[in-house]
């Protein structure tokens, strides 16, 4: 038999140092994670905001600065002509939706009491009662893990700010990544950075061209059905053309609620329309506008939104295209070194 034979592992102190050193830095990062994730959201923005900063600058000579300011007021007034033209009328439809409901329950609770009785004894009315706390449940969690993020006026401010220092002065950036980069790296980094930053840039412009085309398909498609509020609801589509998927149905919500408060028949037309323009996106516009910006599969941009969502909410939800389209750049280059 052969005798069992004793293994000498040496460990060296420099390799505990440098492993304890790695846990002492990983350690941090989960720390700060929230600034880290403030950074690289503003580092996104910096790179998507970067050409219109640049043509700003350049062509109608512009200071760097006051571009960046005039591009962030250009996109905070959008959102606000969506508040300013939708909230009101649609607070008004609500209170005229929920007094037509409160009319038809009393009506229904006096001329019908023998229906409603046969609905308890089959069950229904209770599945109805679930099925609304389940959807009350769904939507408290949805609430919970966004707002810490949408409604931290401390991140938002913290984004803007860093994404000002990153783009108000030229190859700001640039520099930023080069100070955190050793030497011997840095011709590779920047030539990466540029790949970046033309990959995501054109990803914003390609996207303000499929909002600029769904806002006009659907405010003419509401008009001449008839729709109220049709400039309000089609300012709403392309704003939210921007979340990829969820985009579209976020939108038509609000559209077919107003259209039912007008006509049930109108809320059909009306979900036919949002249909049709969602079909148009995603088998004409997105494959010619998108198709050669960020370049990745469908079902990974769809993995990416969620991952984006559970880890970010909101903000993960509206940087995960531009994430797919940095990382893509990475895998590309990657596969070019090793051939």
């Amino acid at each position: 038999m052969n005798e069992p034979q004793n293994v000498n592992i040496h460990i060296s102190t420099t390799a505990l140092i440098k492993v304890a050193i790695v846990a002492l830095v990983l350690v941090l990062m989960y720390i700060i994670r929230d600034i880290i994730l403030m950074l690289v959201v503003a580092m996104i923005l910096a790179s998507a905001m970067d050409p219109l900063v640049d043509w700003l600058y350049r062509k109608a000579r512009f200071p760097r600065g006051m571009s960046v300011i005039m591009v962030y007021l250009f996109f905070l007034g959008l959102l606000g002509l969506v508040v300013y033209f939708l909230i009101p009328p649609m607070v008004e439809e609500f209170n005229m939706l929920s007094s037509r409901i409160e009319d038809f329950r009393h009506d229904l609770s006096t001329r019908a009491s023998t229906l409603s009785q046969a609905l308890n004894q089959l069950g229904l009315a209770r599945g109805l009662s679930a099925l609304g706390q389940s959807f009350s449940q769904l939507t408290e969690d949805v609430f919970q893990k966004t707002l810490g993020v949408v409604n931290s006026f401390v991140q938002l401010v913290g984004i803007l700010v860093f994404t000002f220092y990153l783009i108000s002065s030229e190859n700001g950036m640039k520099n930023f990544i080069r100070s955190l980069v050793p030497f011997k790296h840095q011709a590779y980094i920047m030539g990466l950075t540029d790949k970046v930053q033309k990959k995501i840039g054109y990803w914003l412009l390609g996207q303000l061209v499929l909002s600029g085309f769904i806002f006009a398909f659907t405010f003419l498609g509401l008009t001449a059905l008839g729709v109220k509020y049709a400039l309000a609801l089609a300012l709403l589509a392309g704003l939210l053309e921007i979340v990829p998927y969820l985009g579209p149905i976020l939108s038509g919500i609000p559209a077919v609620f107003v259209a039912f408060a007008q006509s049930p028949t109108l809320a059909v037309f009306v979900i036919i329309l949002y249909i049709l323009i969602q079909q148009t996106e995603n088998y004409i516009l997105v494959p010619k506008v998108m198709g050669k910006t960020v370049g990745a599969n469908p079902l990974v941009i769809l993995l990416a939104v969620l991952i984006g969502f559970k880890v970010a909410g909101i903000i993960g939800l509206l940087m995960a295209v531009p994430i797919v389209g940095a990382v893509s750049v990475f895998v590309s280059d990657f596969r070019e070194q090793r051939l």
